[in-house]
């Protein structure tokens, strides 16, 4: 698996802890040349970069606007390809808001931050990264409302957010089509629960398929027990936007003595803002959310879930098109 990678790298968990650590905590900025590719794309909700110039200058302006942030790694669930690895790295973050940046003046407030990097590796770097920060939560977290910020982010770059859902969903895709690594039937029940809970709007699946106790994170700093309120989070999203779809993007099965099954699903919902919930009063804007969740499964049923969503991102679109 670790063909042409660095000999010092001898898992793909060690490989993306390694290098995550070496740029941030020790600062070796720099060292991001090294370990991505020149023309690496990098995908969010809010654009794509294709430059590892413009990896540098994010984390340089990330660093600046919390320079004590602290990366620990949660979770790294690994699918094994032809040339390399993908990856999908959750990670919790502590940090301190004492520079200025992407939120605004500096609060000097603590915060907690909640990251999924979806990287695809291959002959020691990283070719390809889509990433899932909950932005909204840090906000919260902040003291500023993530239906401002998103507010001010269509101001200040309109069309970043008025590209329309099909050119989102292509951003989130693969050419290929959904790329599926690991167990065929987990894989299967953790698809056709999603299908059922975005596109056919089954609610009930979430009695059938989570455990009693389920534990859920979710976007803006969610976080809840119980079938009752895991059920409530995707109604109130589904009421916003009721006639969306749902596209699998790719999704890896990992499977190691002594732990949980644990999945990774990166995926999209698309369609219009067309009713009263979560977004607010409709407005008539396509929105689009670009996720990644991660699941742990006990005895086929979901009693862990992370579904990372960057709702600053959401409100966007809404102002974008208002």
């Amino acid at each position: 698996m670790m063909e042409n990678f660095a000999p010092e790298f001898k898992t793909p968990e060690q490989y993306i802890i390694d290098i995550t650590y070496k740029i941030w905590e020790e600062r070796g900025i720099g060292r991001i040349r090294d370990w991505y590719t020149a023309e690496c794309p990098v995908r969010t909700a809010h654009g794509e970069s294709n430059s590892v110039e413009a990896v540098v200058q994010g984390t340089l302006e990330t660093l600046h606007e919390f320079p004590d942030r602290h990366l620990l790694p949660e979770d790294i669930i690994i699918g094994t390809t032809a040339e390399g690895f993908l990856s999908s790295h959750r990670v919790r973050s502590t940090a301190t808001h004492s520079g200025d940046g992407f939120f605004g003046s500096a609060t000097n407030r603590p915060l907690m931050m909640l990251t999924v990097a979806d990287c695809l590796c291959e002959n020691n770097q990283v070719v390809e990264e889509w990433l899932v920060r909950d932005q909204a939560g840090m906000a919260i977290q902040l003291g500023l409302d993530p239906k401002a910020v998103g507010r001010g982010l269509a101001e200040k770059n309109p069309a970043a957010y008025q590209i329309g859902n099909e050119a989102m969903r292509e951003r989130w895709s693969d050419p290929n089509g959904i790329t599926r690594i690991g167990d065929e039937k987990t894989a299967s029940h953790i698809l056709k629960t999603y299908d059922a809970i975005w596109n056919d709007k089954k609610l009930n699946i979430v009695d059938e398929n989570y455990d009693r106790a389920i534990r859920l994170e979710g976007p803006s700093g969610f976080l809840d027990y119980g079938r009752f309120r895991t059920g409530g989070l995707f109604d109130s999203i589904l009421a916003s936007i009721p006639d969306g779809d749902f596209d699998p993007h790719y999704i890896i099965v990992q499977e190691e003595d002594e732990k949980a099954p644990r999945v990774s699903l990166r995926w999209s919902y698309c369609g219009t803002h067309q009713g009263r919930g979560r977004y607010g009063n409709p407005t008539g804007a396509p929105l689009s959310l670009l996720g990644i969740s991660h699941f742990e499964l006990r005895k086929g049923k979901i009693v862990n879930e992370w579904m990372l969503l960057d709702e600053t991102a959401i409100y966007a679109q809404i102002a974008a098109h208002s």
